[in-house]
């Protein structure tokens, strides 16, 4: 093609066809120029698709973690219901005369167990995002700014439930006469014991697993169940707020993941 043009410039030239020349020039010129357009445009075309499509896997990705989350917090909120459910069963058999040291110990320990809460919205996405210049590929800031809401709204709901969780263990432990509470009967059956305590020792212990409460021990407890009650109660509540927010984020991610 480049010879083709060159035998044209030399045969007008050998001819003293200058007008022509000029105006051929100019031509090639001109389309050149179109080309050099032409292929910066299709450069940009190609570009802004790369875009879109790594602008849509992030949806896809930001969406994939907002639902791990919501699965999270039905696991946790699952175990606070748990705890709630021990809670007030610890509350029921203290309100009861010799109530027994051995149901009551294994409802309390029931009632804090796992409370401190190991939920951590999953950002590996958002993380990824912000790193460098891919914050830019979002462009609808929308998004951006229900991302930065979520996050900083469920950081101070886990703090509440951290606090909460402080009270719970620092009311169970406040009792310290493990076999007056009934503690330790409950946790004879536990694997922990079991394991721990070489033969022995286990059997050495000869706890009388009928035993009942003194009157003054089960008021210390009884204040104990209601703080639990109190704070599994909390925690549901809060893992109910986190989960409207992750639910107002998936609304926000789920069409622009779909989105053609």
């Amino acid at each position: 093609m480049i010879s083709f043009f060159r035998k044209i410039r030399q045969k007008l030239l050998s001819q003293n066809r200058m007008t022509r020349y000029l105006i051929y020039a100019l031509g090639e010129i001109v389309l050149v120029t179109i080309g050099i357009l032409i292929a910066l445009q299709v450069n940009t075309w190609n570009e802004n698709r790369k875009e879109t499509k790594l602008e849509k896997e992030y949806y896809c990705r930001l969406l994939e973690d907002a639902e791990q989350d919501l699965e999270q917090l039905n696991q946790f909120a699952s175990l606070a219901e748990d705890r709630l459910k021990a809670s007030n069963e610890a509350v029921r058999l203290l309100q009861k005369p010799n109530a027994k040291k051995v149901e009551v110990g294994e409802q309390l320990g029931l009632s804090i167990l796992a409370i401190y809460s190991d939920f951590s919205p999953t950002s590996s996405a958002f993380d990824d995002l912000k790193s460098g210049a891919n914050l830019n590929l979002i462009q609808d800031k929308n998004v951006i700014k229900s991302l930065n809401n979520y996050y900083k709204k469920v950081e101070g709901y886990l703090s509440i439930i951290q606090v909460n969780a402080n009270i719970a263990l620092d009311t169970y432990y406040l009792e310290r006469d493990l076999f007056e509470s009934g503690r330790i009967h409950s946790q004879m059956f536990s694997e922990k014991l079991i394991k721990g305590m070489e033969k022995d020792v286990y059997e050495s212990m000869n706890l009388d697993y009928e035993e009942s409460l003194s009157e003054s021990m089960s008021f210390k407890l009884l204040n104990g169940g209601l703080t639990y009650i109190s704070c599994n109660a909390r925690q549901l509540q809060l893992y109910a707020q986190i989960r409207e927010e992750v639910e107002r984020l998936i609304l926000v991610l789920e069409p622009k993941c779909l989105e053609k």
